[in-house]
């Protein structure tokens, strides 16, 4: 590596030594270099002395547009040259640490042949030749923090497993293996339980503490790690949303139709307004889940160009909705929303402290109802 780097050294060297006579600069100590730049720019624009297309510099003459190039080549070349050679001068690798490495090696070959094992174990469904991988005193800990002690208690744990699901396996991904001194390691990875043809198999997080014990590699402490649920899992208290949806009143009929939509990480409403048997405004809305925030978030747009957002609190009885909007000529509105689901097929929607611009709404209470779906001969008769 450093023969590579000192080639490369010399090589572009060489070209940069080609310079006209009256710019030499290979033999320049840093010092007159600097030095000799300093007049031309200032250190503190030196990146966009470097960029600056000299064909562009004003009142130039071709020999000092020229000399300037030549002074932005050697000034890069400079540069690059002090980090090639910081880089060629660094120690090489001592005996000792490469010994280091290689015991590294060695070990976490060891504790990957553990995992093995394990696997190996699991598939067999043999409780026994899994509790032997673990200390007499180790412990496993769920993802509730549920804490099973002892290798005896190991090996029952187990055979629980294999005896409720008589034909899952496993999988497991290590991804990382870190050693704490010598006669500890941390194990950090995966695992994929696959069940019987037709079942849904199951994905966790998991780390392990393994003990260096006698010579042998073994298994201190096992901890599931909870999972962060997904967008959809966030989303699954809304799953009753979806259908079709209608609220009719004197003064018309509301219908919203709710759908899954981007791979089932927000919710879709389409919803259509009608009065006087017209349709007056279509509105879109999209609920998801913010991450930032930790709660629902929607935004909504209107046929009319008008937008709005909303931040939902979960109440005793169902949604708390802030809601603010952005009319289609430029006037503010707010209101607060309340959901509360009453079945699964209806809810009661209720709306206030509504205000339009300058202008204070009245309350709206209604009661939204799931549309029954269209009979197929109805459907197809269309």
């Amino acid at each position: 590596m450093v023969s590579s780097i000192s080639g490369r050294i010399s090589t572009d060297f060489s070209r940069v030594s080609t310079f006209p006579a009256d710019n030499t600069f290979v033999a320049c100590s840093y010092s007159s270099v600097m030095e000799w730049l300093l007049p031309v720019i200032k250190l503190s624009q030196l990146h966009l002395w470097l960029r600056w297309p000299c064909d562009q510099l004003p009142g130039l003459c071709f020999a000092n547009k020229r000399r300037i190039m030549n002074q932005q080549r050697f000034l890069r070349f400079f540069l690059v040259l002090g980090g090639l050679a910081t880089l060629s001068v660094q120690a090489p690798i001592s005996a000792q640490q490469k010994a280091a490495v290689t015991a590294d090696t060695s070990q976490e070959q060891a504790i990957r042949a553990t995992v093995d094992h394990f696997v190996r174990a699991y598939n067999a469904h043999d409780a026994k030749a899994i509790a032997d991988l673990f200390l007499p005193n180790a412990q496993v800990v769920d993802e509730n923090d549920n804490t099973i002690q002892g290798r005896e208690a190991i090996e029952s744990l187990y055979a629980g497993v294999f005896e409720e699901n008589p034909e899952t396996g496993i999988e497991v991904n290590v991804e990382s293996i870190r050693f704490i001194g010598t006669n500890l390691a941390v194990e950090m990875g995966s695992t994929l339980t696959v069940p019987p043809a037709g079942g849904t198999p199951e994905s966790g997080r998991y780390s392990v503490l393994h003990i260096l014990n006698d010579g042998k590699w073994l298994m201190g402490l096992v901890r599931d790690i909870p999972s962060e649920p997904t967008h959809r899992d966030h989303l699954e208290s809304l799953a009753w949303l979806v259908g079709d949806w209608v609220d009719e009143s004197r003064d018309g009929r509301v219908r919203t139709s709710c759908s899954w939509a981007d791979n089932n990480s927000f919710l879709l409403q389409e919803i259509t307004v009608t009065q006087a048997g017209k349709e007056s405004i279509r509105i879109t809305q999209r609920i998801g889940w913010d991450p930032l925030g930790k709660r629902f978030k929607s935004w909504v747009f209107d046929s009319e160009g008008g937008y709005g957002e909303a931040n939902w609190t979960p109440t005793e009885t169902g949604w708390l909705i802030k809601a603010t909007s952005v009319n289609s000529d430029g006037t503010i509105a707010s209101a607060t929303n309340h959901i509360q689901p009453t079945s699964l097929d209806r809810y009661l929607f209720q709306s206030t402290d509504r205000v339009s611009g300058n202008e204070v709404l009245q309350p709206v209470q209604v009661i939204v109802v799931r549309q029954p779906p269209v009979p197929k001969a109805a459907e197809q008769a269309r």
